[in-house]
Formats: structure tokens, C-alpha cells, sequence
């Protein structure tokens, strides 16, 4: 499926979902808001330890109870990953990388109301990768410097998580999300057992607003 094709089948669904919404407006099982908030991340695969890489997100969403205490709910966002290490010249071997993969992330996510003030999901999301930069000690890799591999459009990801409701309208999310495949693999192509190239894993503190 080409680039293109992918981002139209995955703005269909959302739209899709967007005009269940409408139709149902009057319904008090369905509920639409936007989120907000900062995230940290790192990719696993690549040698580099530690969330260094931050970023804000942003995004909609649209919700539907299924039950008594749970709910399936779609969003949309901007969701920045990547890697970072900063230069430190007491390294016996001086390091310098920065890696930015900006995302359009569309999760679909099982929501669940353990008390009155706290929900549990978890789900999975599609990102689809809009671009992306990379340097290095040396500068910017691209062209002949690039890396053999790839980034792969899509990043298939699983999202646990939980929020805490204030009130009705407002709340506070925290969800990591891991990539279930790799998003672009070893130079080489080597692959050992479960280490098969390079995953995306984030941590996001969002505040939700519903209407």
C-alpha cells in the first residue's frame, strides 16, 4: 500500500468516525475533545540509552461508551519520536546524535473506569511517518551519508495507560506506547531473536479536555 494510499485510508476512518459523532450528537454515550501535552523518547536498537528526546503532541478525539465503566475511543494527533545524545566532550569516544521522526498517530484504545476518578486503556495505534531529520557529530545524514535502512512508513504500536478525571471535562493521561515492529532496520540487516532492528518507545503526559 503506497504512502499516500495509507494516510486517505486512515483519514477515511477517523472521518468516518467523525460523522458517527455528528449523527449521534444528542447521545450522551458520545463524547469529542482535544489533547495536549509533552512527551519523551528514545529508540531501542540504536545504542543509546534514556528518553532524551522531547517533544510536544497534540490532537482530537472521539469516544464512545460501550458499557457501564468502559469506552472505545479514536483519536488523532501529532506525536513526535526519536532519539537524542548529546555531545560531552569527557567521552572517551566523543557522541553526537539527533533523531526527530515526526508522526501522525491515529489510537484506538479500550478505555475503563476502575473508580470514579481513574480510567485504565490500552490499545494500538498507527503512525504514519510525515518526515523526518537526522545528524550526527559530522552533520545532517542524508545523501551518501545516509544509513543503508530506511524508516518505514507506519509504526504499529501498543499503548498501555491510565488517567485521572478532575471533573467531568478535564483530565490527566499518562500512556507509553512501544512499537510492536521495527521502524527501520539495522544497517547490516542482522536480526537476533526479539532484536530484529530499531523500535520507537514513548512516554506521553497529556491533559484531555472533553466537550
Amino acid at each position: 500500500m503506497s504512502f499516500h494510499r495509507t494516510c486517505k485510508t486512515l483519514l477515511f476512518i477517523f472521518a468516518g468516525f467523525l460523522f458517527s459523532i455528528a449523527v449521534n450528537a444528542q447521545e450522551k454515550s458520545f463524547k469529542a475533545g482535544f489533547f495536549a501535552g509533552l512527551n519523551t523518547s528514545q529508540i531501542t536498537g540504536d545504542n543509546l540509552s534514556g528518553y532524551n528526546q522531547f517533544g510536544i503532541t497534540a490532537g482530537i478525539f472521539v469516544s464512545r461508551k460501550v458499557g457501564k465503566r468502559s469506552a472505545i475511543t479514536m483519536e488523532m494527533g501529532y506525536l513526535p519520536k526519536g532519539s537524542r545524545k548529546n555531545l560531552n566532550v569527557n567521552d572517551s569516544i566523543p557522541t553526537l546524535y539527533f533523531l526527530r521522526l515526526h508522526y501522525v498517530e491515529i489510537p484506538l484504545m479500550f478505555q475503563y473506569m476502575l473508580t470514579s476518578k481513574v480510567q485504565l486503556e490500552a490499545g494500538i495505534s498507527t503512525g504514519v511517518l510525515l518526515g523526518h531529520y537526522e545528524e550526527d557529530i559530522f552533520g545532517e545524514l542524508m545523501g551518501d551519508n545516509a544509513p543503508v535502512q530506511q524508516f518505514k512508513r507506519l509504526d504499529i504500536s501498543f499503548n498501555p495507560g491510565v488517567s485521572y478525571l478532575f471533573n467531568e471535562k478535564w483530565s490527566f493521561n499518562l500512556r507509553n506506547a512501544n512499537s510492536i515492529f521495527p521502524v527501520r532496520d539495522h544497517d547490516q540487516g542482522t536480526k537476533f531473536r526479539l532484536n530484529r532492528g530499531q523500535y520507537t518507545s514513548c512516554i506521553m503526559g497529556r491533559f484531555v479536555y472533553r466537550f
